[in-house]
Parts: C-alpha cells; sequence; structure tokens
C-alpha cells in the first residue's frame, strides 16, 4: 500500500493550505476554545503565534467562526483578537502572552486544546494530505514520562538541527521575536517551571558534548547568550 504523501508547514504563508474542518463538528464549542486548537498547532509546527498567524489559521480551520461577516474569504481578526482576551487569566486562564510578544498555551488551555484535537482531529490540506509535525511533543495526550537523556543524543542532536531556531541561527537572522522557537526547540511553553527549562537545555548542551558536535554546542551557547530570560529561576 502507497504510504500517502505528507506536507509540513514550514512558514506561516503555508497556512492558507489548511482545509476546513466539518462545522458540524464544532458549532458548540467557544471562539476561544477553538483558538486554543489553533495555538497548539502553530506550536507543534513551530510557527511565531502571533494575532496574525491565529487569525488566518482560525478562519482556515473554522470558517464559519472566524470569516468576516459579508466577506467569508477574508479573516477577521477581530474576533480572533476578542478569543485571545477571552482565553486570558483575567478570564478563561487558558493562555498568555501578548501582540508583542505572541501567545502560549497554559497546562489548562491545552487540555481544551487536547480535547478538540480528539473531538476534530489534526488539520489536513486542501488537496487532502496529511500535514508532518516537525515538533517532538505528542498530540491529543499528556507528555509521556521521558526517557533518560544518555539513550539517544544523536537523535535529540538530529531534532535540534531540524528547528527553526537552528536554522535561522545558521542564517544569521535570529532576534528576539524568536523567542517563540526557543520553546519549540526545548518543548517547553511560558508556563514550563524554569527548572525544567534549565535542565532541557542542559539535557541538549550534554548531548552536543557527548557527540562531540562543537557547532551544536556553539548554537546553544548562543541561544543562552541571547535569551537569558528563559534560563533564569526567577522567571
Amino acid at each position: 500500500m502507497k504510504v500517502a504523501e505528507s506536507i509540513i508547514i514550514q512558514h506561516e504563508k503555508d497556512l492558507v493550505q489548511i482545509a476546513a474542518k466539518n462545522s458540524e463538528l464544532y458549532q458548540e464549542s467557544s471562539l476561544a476554545a477553538l483558538t486554543t486548537y489553533s495555538l497548539l498547532w502553530l506550536h507543534q509546527w513551530q510557527l511565531r503565534r502571533t494575532i496574525e498567524a491565529v487569525s488566518v489559521l482560525n478562519w482556515r480551520l473554522f470558517p464559519d467562526k472566524f470569516g468576516m461577516v459579508g466577506w467569508p474569504e477574508y479573516p477577521d481578526a477581530f474576533r480572533t483578537n476578542r478569543s485571545l482576551l477571552q482565553g486570558q487569566p483575567k478570564y478563561r486562564n487558558w493562555l498568555t502572552g501578548s501582540a508583542s510578544k505572541g501567545f502560549s498555551l497554559n497546562e489548562r488551555g491545552l487540555e481544551v486544546a487536547r480535547e478538540l484535537v480528539t473531538m476534530l482531529g489534526a488539520p489536513s490540506t486542501t488537496s487532502g494530505k496529511p500535514v508532518s509535525l516537525p515538533s517532538r511533543d505528542p498530540v491529543g495526550k499528556r507528555a509521556a514520562t521521558p526517557r533518560p537523556r544518555s539513550v539517544e543524543p544523536e537523535r535529540e542532536l538530529q531534532v535540534a538541527r531540524s528547528s527553526r531556531l537552528f536554522e535561522k541561527w545558521r542564517s544569521q537572522v535570529l532576534s528576539e521575536r524568536d523567542l517563540i522557537h526557543v520553546h519549540s526547540l526545548l518543548g517547553i511553553f511560558d508556563h514550563t517551571p524554569p527548572k525544567v527549562r534549565i535542565k532541557k537545555m542542559k539535557d541538549l548542551e550534554r548531548a552536543a558534548e557527548d557527540m562531540k558536535d562543537t557547532e551544536m554546542a556553539t548554537f546553544l551557547a548562543d541561544v543562552r547568550q541571547q535569551f537569558p530570560e528563559i534560563f533564569t529561576t526567577n522567571n
């Protein structure tokens, strides 16, 4: 049997390839809940979770809810912005973030998103092709207990090399806005405890040392230097 060809979402512009979900499946879901689903997948695809990206993905997935009234071929950014505000700690407490830094789900938001993944399934494209996941985080369930770091250091480094952050580092175009890609590299969220963040980084650093991978060691050192706030215990 031929294996179905898949597509990797590598850039925000690729979001226009995402197909709409069956509207009968999500009519009873709130706009804020559907937005958690979009945020989860943007994280999995290692894309920036900006208002613009969330607006487009919301519209592609749920056009009945996030298309402009009278102009359904365009996304309604106002509805997405309102949904992001409703998800903040002051209200539903599903996510954190801002327009300038992007948005991330907390554990409560992840639970909502996982329930929707179970109900709606994963996104697909308009051509019917499944979407591949570059991220190492599992979707639709809690992460399993991580294996000991020393088991597969080579695989850990391969995953890091495939990240958007490593790609941008090689191209010498890293900026403060790439904080979201550091989260994807380490498999963390805004609410991840500092001790866990530090441990994940040290695991990668030890893997680079074990494999004598000087390029990866330099990359990780630069990440530490450019994004020190991620690795401070008072974060």
